[in-house]
């Protein structure tokens, strides 16, 4: 049943005439792939076929950024996790600069980060000091975007130990290959 509701949904979606775009968004339409229209909330009318639609929420948008284990400059070891909080300013900016804006934004916050660590000694290392370091840099270019901060939500000079899974799991695989003859 519900994929015959869904493709009535994708057949109505495709003749629809009109997009509604909310408060809180921008959105681009984009006819024949050549005139490109920025609109904020409101009812906008499309040709089905020629008009291609793409809305966004413009609100503030957080981007949990992954741990990452950095040697500074003295060979110590620290592991950080943070986040970046940012707003879309212009949506037509930001399609014409960035594929994923989620990815490329932790990507970059990252090597920011970590190119400021691989600099600077341990005992000289702040996170507030890194902080106010990839703000500024992540501001620097025009995105459409608007770094509204970046914070470090764990912060820790510790001593990491890896483990390599790949040389492990030859080992376990060599255990049984031998237990079978």
């Amino acid at each position: 049943m519900n994929q015959i509701k869904d493709f009535f949904e994708y057949i109505f979606n495709i003749v629809k005439i009109w997009v509604i775009i909310q408060p809180w968004e921008q959105g681009l339409i984009v006819r024949k792939g050549k005139r490109i229209r920025k609109v904020n909330g409101g009812i906008y009318f499309k040709i089905p076929y020629l008009d291609s639609v793409y809305v966004q929420e413009v609100r503030l948008r957080i981007v949990q950024i992954t741990m990452q284990t950095l040697t500074t400059q003295d060979n110590q070891t620290l592991t950080i996790n943070s986040a970046v909080g940012f707003k879309i300013t212009d949506l037509e900016k930001l399609y014409q600069t960035l594929f994923h804006p989620d990815g490329t934004i932790s990507n970059m916050a990252m090597a920011i980060c970590a190119e400021h660590i691989f600099k600077t000694r341990l005992g000289d290392v702040k996170p507030n000091t890194i902080e106010e370091v990839v703000l500024q840099k992540l501001n620097e270019k025009d995105y459409g975007l608007k770094f509204e901060y970046y914070k470090i939500t764990n912060f820790a000079a510790v001593k990491t130990f890896r483990l390599i899974q790949d040389g492990q799991s030859w080992i376990a695989n060599d255990l049984q290959t031998t237990t079978k003859r």
